[in-house]
């Protein structure tokens, strides 16, 4: 619970932020009364679209409907699953913001039908630290479904971080590979692998 209020926090600032961000932006691109007035009412709209973003789209309960479905050796389907878009919080707040101050897209891609992906498309402001331990909240995992990995032979731990996690009748595989934008900006990139039983070559097999 502890963590859920300091993303809430974190989020209300976040959103704020990019608020005033715009409005300033606007306010000293056009200096005129109208133009002023202009800049308020574009600050309004784009606050009314933050809006629009709500919890059905909510990483959390996206991760936890494929590991239901794997659970239960559903098949997964692209026409269901596959989405290109922003994803959320649990309070309907976008994940993260790209370096040009937008909600940032997430794609989700069904590899086959026993196999998903879930990555953020651009660097920004996500916090993949605290992304995974929503993700991990919400699917009720801890220590004890870590699985041995690669993990202690990556060459670069301070660019690249992997974790899996031992799920019913699959894995879910988290990766962070940290990188510079072109404004100097410091981001994570994160894919989220999730597949039925065994795991992939990085990991190790669920025994039966």
């Amino acid at each position: 619970m502890q963590l859920l209020s300091a993303m809430k926090i974190h989020a209300s600032i976040r959103k704020e932020s990019f608020l005033s961000f715009v409005l300033i932006y606007y306010l000293f691109t056009f200096s005129s009364c109208g133009s002023r007035q202009k800049a308020i009412e574009t600050a309004r709209f784009l606050q009314n679209q933050e809006e629009l973003y709500h919890a059905d789209n909510d990483i959390a309960m996206t991760v936890r409907s494929l590991a239901d479905a794997i659970k239960v050796g559903e098949p997964l389907d692209s026409v269901e699953y596959d989405f290109r878009g922003v994803l959320t919080d649990g309070q309907g707040t976008p994940l993260y913001t790209d370096i040009n101050g937008v909600p940032g897209i997430w794609d989700i891609n069904v590899l086959d039908n026993g196999k998903v992906s879930i990555r953020n498309l651009y660097l920004g402001d996500l916090l993949p630290a605290d992304l995974e331990l929503y993700i991990l909240e919400s699917l009720k995992l801890t220590a004890d479904n870590l699985l041995p990995s690669l993990a202690d032979t990556i060459s670069n731990p301070a660019k690249y971080a992997i974790n899996i996690y031992a799920l019913s009748g699959g894995y879910m595989k988290y990766e962070v590979v940290k990188d510079t934008a072109s404004n100097g900006l410091e981001g994570a990139l994160v894919t989220i692998t999730l597949g039925v039983s065994p795991l992939p070559e990085d990991g190790i097999r669920i025994a039966a």
